[in-house]
């Protein structure tokens, strides 16, 4: 591929991209939503009195398949697409800090933790009794316990609904979600590219749990003196890029350290920016590694979008089983949050109860980093892979519709409104 194909190529799916995102964005449901959807047109939108003209195939992408590479264009989307994983995951572990963790409340906590062990449990019986294999069981699991923590915050600030105790809860459970099921991750990614022999599992599992371990405690002990450090001995006038080289430098330090010890380079992506995360504000990261991150994160969803090929959905089986995946995947996440904010704050009422469980249902980011970790470690088939994705679209779409119903019924459409309203009662 030469560098004028190669131009065209990005630049047609960056004005698709953007496209997609821009028209969702007006439709006030979240942008990689678009880039999705307009991605799964590209892919299958084929004009038969044109001699089965393809978009794709005119700018040279061949999708790779279980049974046939993808062209050199699919390749070279591909290498973009994990750059914009990895910048991903390390912007979310920016807007994560701990001490916001430490002080989640007794609601959001209990609210997490029931939305992931049901799920989890509802995954593996699904898998279990479709003859799924246990690493594709376990995978499956994962994505089911996934909360989208950005679609989440983005959704409750575009309601204004964020200091409202449904929102306090949603978000705070959200990312609470968010961390264990990356967790979670490093152990089952291991175990997909490693040992499954029992002694196998367990040095996977004290591997991933070490990686873990490490990072937090680098983050509560050494980055203060390594924040000090830097304050130290740097200019007044130092421009904030050298600090953002200095978060790359980190980010893909540790994405190469989990890949070496057999874990996925997005929990060391992850894990970074919450080493930097207190700072985050101080040291405008996120500003300067946002633009990286939306760049790149444009080719990694219409990526996703081009590998959903509906010829692989006209069965009556697959397509029921998107439809059970999405079914246990939206219900299961909806009522274990609601009984676990329950649990939490007895003095809850059903309605709050009603906009916690919708708050915690979308899926979007992470859901399919998952997804795309396990079809590329051979673990999801692709057919499965489309139907992640049909959920993850469903469950967003439908999250956001019940939040926006639920929060405008209780709050107004102007959201909430601290002197009209009494509800800053302990989460």
């Amino acid at each position: 591929m030469d560098v004028i194909s190669l131009v065209v190529m990005l630049f047609v799916l960056f004005f698709l991209s953007n496209l997609g995102s821009f028209i969702f964005k007006k439709m006030h449901l979240p942008g990689m939503m678009g880039e999705i959807v307009f991605g799964i047109v590209a892919a299958n939108l084929v004009i038969v009195s044109l001699g089965d003209w393809n978009l794709l195939a005119q700018i040279g992408i061949v999708v790779q398949t279980p049974i046939s590479e993808g062209s050199e264009g699919y390749n070279v989307l591909m290498l973009f697409s994990e750059l914009g994983i990895i910048f991903l995951l390390f912007t979310v572990g920016l807007e994560t800090k701990i001490s916001d963790l430490i002080n989640v409340g007794k609601t959001a906590t209990f609210a997490a933790l029931l939305g992931i062990i049901t799920p989890f449990i509802l995954g593996l019986l699904l898998m279990y009794f479709m003859g799924g294999s246990l690493i594709s069981a376990l995978f499956i699991a994962t994505i089911m316990i996934t909360t989208s923590a950005g679609v989440a915050a983005h959704v409750m600030k575009h309601l204004n609904v964020s200091n409202t105790k449904e929102g306090k809860i949603i978000i705070n459970a959200a990312v609470i979600s968010e961390i264990l099921a990356l967790t979670i991750l490093s152990v089952i990614s291991g175990l997909a590219v490693g040992d499954t022999s029992p002694a196998g599992i367990a040095f996977t599992i004290v591997k991933a749990l070490g990686f873990v371990a490490a990072a937090l405690l680098m983050t509560l002990y050494v980055m203060p003196k390594v924040h000090d450090f830097i304050n130290h001995n740097r200019r007044s006038d130092s421009p904030n890029w050298n600090i953002l080289f200095i978060g790359i430098g980190a980010c893909f330090a540790l994405a190469i350290l989990a890949d070496v010890i057999g874990l996925s380079v997005i929990v060391g992506a992850y894990f970074a920016g919450m080493m930097f995360a207190d700072y985050a504000d101080e040291w405008k990261l996120i500003d300067e590694v946002e633009p990286l991150k939306e760049f790149f994160m444009t080719f990694f969803f219409i990526s996703v979008g081009i590998r959903v090929i509906f010829a692989d959905l006209m069965s009556w089986e697959i397509l029921g089983f998107a439809v059970v995946l999405s079914l246990i995947a939206i219900l299961g996440k909806y009522f274990a949050c609601a009984v676990g904010a329950k649990l939490g704050n007895r003095s809850l009422d059903r309605e709050s109860l009603n906009l916690i469980g919708w708050g915690m249902v979308p899926k979007a980011e992470v859901v399919i980093v998952i997804a795309t970790i396990g079809v590329m470690s051979g673990a999801l088939d692709p057919v499965v892979f489309s139907c992640v994705v049909i959920m993850a679209i469903a469950a967003t779409t439908i999250s956001h519709l019940m939040s926006e119903v639920g929060f405008h019924k209780k709050y107004g459409r102007g959201g909430y409104n601290p002197a009209g309203n009494d509800n800053q009662s302990q989460l």
